[in-house]
């Protein structure tokens, strides 16, 4: 699964893929800029955090 985040000067991916690692992809202008693995300690938590709904720093989503 993947989420996108936009914001004004970059946009971020989450990818998840049912396991306890998410990834974050930061690309600005169409390069990617920073990647970093977010780790939980369960499948549950790391659903939860992929799942939810909150928009931070201006930002909105698209699934």
């Amino acid at each position: 699964m993947t989420r996108y985040e936009f914001y004004t000067n970059y946009q971020d991916c989450y990818e998840y893929h049912g396991s306890t690692t998410i990834e974050r992809i930061r690309k600005q202008a169409g390069q990617t800029i920073k990647r970093d693995w977010i780790l939980f300690d369960s499948v549950e938590e790391a659903q939860e955090f992929f799942n939810s709904n909150y928009v931070d720093f201006g930002g909105y989503y698209v699934q």
